[in-house]
């Protein structure tokens, strides 16, 4: 039986897909940046992996308590 290249290129891709969602999930604190340059990809990748095993969006903004440090070292 001969394997087409088309099946072949769909089980990498679902490969990668998964890898990047174990990361997602294991990783929050990890900036979409980081990610973007450890995988050598796009945001538009990410959203789309995000969509496929329906992970939840991330918190975006600063993280609480930053003021607060900032003042305490006189920034």
């Amino acid at each position: 039986m001969q394997i087409s290249l088309k099946d072949t290129l769909k089980t990498a891709r679902l490969q990668f897909d998964t890898r990047l969602a174990e990361v997602l999930i294991a990783r929050p604190e990890l900036r979409y940046a980081e990610i973007e340059k450890d995988f050598g990809i796009s945001e538009t990748v990410i959203r789309r992996v995000m969509k496929l095993f329906n992970i939840g969006a991330r918190k975006r903004g600063p993280k609480p308590g930053w003021l607060k440090k900032a003042q305490k070292e006189g920034v």
